[in-house]
Parts: structure tokens; C-alpha cells; sequence
């Protein structure tokens, strides 16, 4: 049986695969740079802190306005080959300074624990765009994990797949599949030989997984409804 506490294994071997067209096949979209736009602004209206952790970051779409707005951060990437991207954009800029890569064995949320925390301070926010969170199935070890790297009243923004009922009738039989193999509400897509979970989670299942150590202040949908950013706030629990 798979560890259901480790990160998704197939997410990595998927954007592995197609992390030389990652971008393409988000810029071909220009609803995606209006997305990335939204989360932006209200990043910036809302974040005062100057630390930041860029959880699942990908190629490092935010890390330009990230930097140029001032925050030094921790980018987190489990996909070598989508952080490879990511390092060769910031040195072309010049603001190695601004960002710490964490390495691989570092990468991994399911290995972070007190003895081993992946960066030596805590951050003031993390940013999860783009639907990093439906690629884990147990959202209730990932909160405990950025528990640990978080401050006091730190800023958790993360941006899902707006899960609602009409796509999950549309979407019935991939769905009812998955549920008989024990993955729960999911879809699998693949490209090439690597294939992608991805796990439908409702809002009220983000915010409860969410609730032992982050409580939610706002959530809205962007856009065209595709998306939903939810923002939570740490509150004084230790780990």
C-alpha cells in the first residue's frame, strides 16, 4: 500500500515530464495570467511580512514579483526538473540573493519535522497557487508540517481547483473509478507514461483538513470560477 502521508509521487513524475512545456501550455491560456494577476494583488494587499515560502512553486511563475516586491523566499519545488527552470530564470535576473532553493531531500513536506526543518526560520506567509493542494491527498499532515515552518499569525494563501457539484456529475464515472480504488474524490490525467492525481477537494474539506493549526478569514473564487483562493491565518497552536 502507497504512504498516504508522502506527497504524491505521480504529481512529481508528471510535471518532470512536462516541465519543458510547462509554460507554454499555461500562457496559451490567457486566463491563467489573469489568475496569476488576481492572486498577485491581493498577495500583495494582504502580506506586510517580508519572508515568504513558495510552496510547490513550479517553474517560479511568482518568483519575479515576489522578489521585486521585496520578500526573500523559500521556493519548494518536489520536481527537479520544474525547479531546474525556476533556478535558471532567477540567475538570469541576477537575484540568486532574494531566493533559497531547497534541495531535493528538503522538498518533501512528509520529511520536515522539528529535528529536521527544511530552512532555519519561520516565514511570515506561504503562497500554494495553482492548485498545488490537489495534489495531496492528506491535507491534515501538510498542515501540521507548515505548522512548523510558519510564524504566529503568518498568512497561508492557497489557490484550488473551485470544486463544485456540476463538475463532479460531469466527471461521475473517472470519479466513482478512482473512489473503488480507494483514492477518493479524484481524476488521473497522463501524459506519456507519467499520469497526474489529482484530488477534487470540496472547500469545506480544504478548511477543516486546514483548521488544527490555520484558520480561514477569506475565500472567493477567481476569474471564471475555475479556481478558489482561500486565505488562513496561523493561530498560536504549537506543533
Amino acid at each position: 500500500m502507497k504512504n498516504p502521508n508522502k506527497y504524491n509521487s505521480s504529481a512529481i513524475d508528471y510535471y518532470n515530464s512536462i516541465s519543458n512545456k510547462y509554460d507554454d501550455l499555461l500562457n496559451t491560456n490567457p486566463l491563467h495570467k489573469k489568475i496569476r494577476d488576481e492572486v498577485k494583488q491581493y498577495f500583495l494587499e494582504n502580506v506586510s511580512g517580508k519572508v515568504v515560502l513558495d510552496f510547490g512553486g513550479g517553474t517560479g511563475s511568482d518568483l519575479p514579483w515576489l522578489i521585486e516586491n521585496g520578500y526573500f523566499v523559500f521556493f519548494c519545488e518536489p520536481a527537479a526538473k520544474m525547479k531546474e527552470i525556476a533556478l535558471a530564470s532567477i540567475k538570469k535576473i541576477n537575484t540568486l540573493d532574494r531566493v533559497t532553493f531547497l534541495s531535493n531531500d528538503k522538498s518533501g513536506f512528509h520529511n520536515w519535522s522539528k529535528d529536521n526543518l527544511p530552512f532555519d526560520k519561520k516565514v511570515d506567509a506561504v503562497l500554494s497557487n495553482f492548485a498545488v493542494l490537489n495534489s495531496i491527498n492528506d491535507l491534515n499532515i501538510l498542515s501540521g508540517k507548515l505548522a512548523l515552518v510558519t510564524n504566529e499569525n503568518s498568512h497561508l494563501i492557497v489557490v484550488v481547483l473551485n470544486v463544485k457539484a456540476k463538475y463532479l456529475i460531469r466527471s461521475g464515472r473517472r470519479i466513482l473509478k478512482s473512489i473503488v480504488k480507494g483514492n477518493g474524490l479524484a481524476v488521473r490525467i497522463k501524459y506519456g507514461e507519467a499520469y497526474l492525481t489529482t484530488y477534487l477537494h470540496r472547500k469545506k474539506k480544504i478548511i477543516k483538513s486546514m483548521s488544527n493549526y490555520f484558520k480561514v478569514i477569506r475565500s472567493f473564487p477567481l476569474s471564471d470560477d475555475s479556481f478558489l483562493l482561500i486565505h488562513f491565518i496561523r493561530n498560536d497552536r504549537n506543533v
